[in-house]
């Protein structure tokens, strides 16, 4: 690890969140969500990963969303009470392993690698997000997360040491 990365790589991911949240104030709409956090994290600290690349981003979000989607639909749990410390419905549950299982089946069809899709279905499976409008608005996260951290991913590569990946420590 590099020392400059200990302020380069908080500083990238806070800005990218930032960018992020402020649009959404701006527009009224809760466009940072759970799983942009690792998706800021990828773009930013693992810029030499497939996962990191708008490609795997948009269509390992957007397979997320479908799979979640689906999962509603096969297990009936649109009306089920959405997971809250108050309890966890049992349909909630396994909608919940279905949207996980379709979206994992759902990236590798597509090669598109994205580990946080897993976490944007999870969000809508287990009722945080489940509404047609929450889809979009996550549609739209993704979007602009992808656009403002391509541009940091592409500088971020130009670090020798980023190119392949960081080097481990002995």
């Amino acid at each position: 690890m590099l020392k400059r990365d200990l302020a380069i790589a908080p500083v990238g991911e806070a800005l990218l969140i930032l960018v992020v949240g402020a649009v959404g104030w701006a527009a009224h709409q809760p466009l940072v969500f759970a799983s942009l956090g690792p998706t800021a994290y990828e773009l930013i600290e693992t810029p030499h990963r497939r996962s990191a690349e708008p490609y795997s981003i948009i269509a390992g979000h957007l397979a997320g969303v479908g799979a979640a989607w689906l999962a509603l639909l096969l297990t009936h749990a649109w009306s089920a009470p959405p997971v809250s410390s108050a309890g966890v419905p049992l349909v909630r549950v396994g909608c919940a392993a279905v949207a996980s299982a379709t979206t994992v089946l759902a990236n590798m069809l597509l090669r598109a690698s994205q580990p946080a899709a897993i976490a944007t279905a999870l969000l809508i499976a287990l009722g945080l997000m489940p509404r047609p409008l929450d889809a979009a608005v996550i549609v739209c996260g993704v979007l602009l997360m992808t656009l403002v951290g391509e541009p940091l991913r592409r500088l971020r590569l130009r670090t020798p040491e980023l190119r392949t990946g960081p080097a481990r420590e002995s």
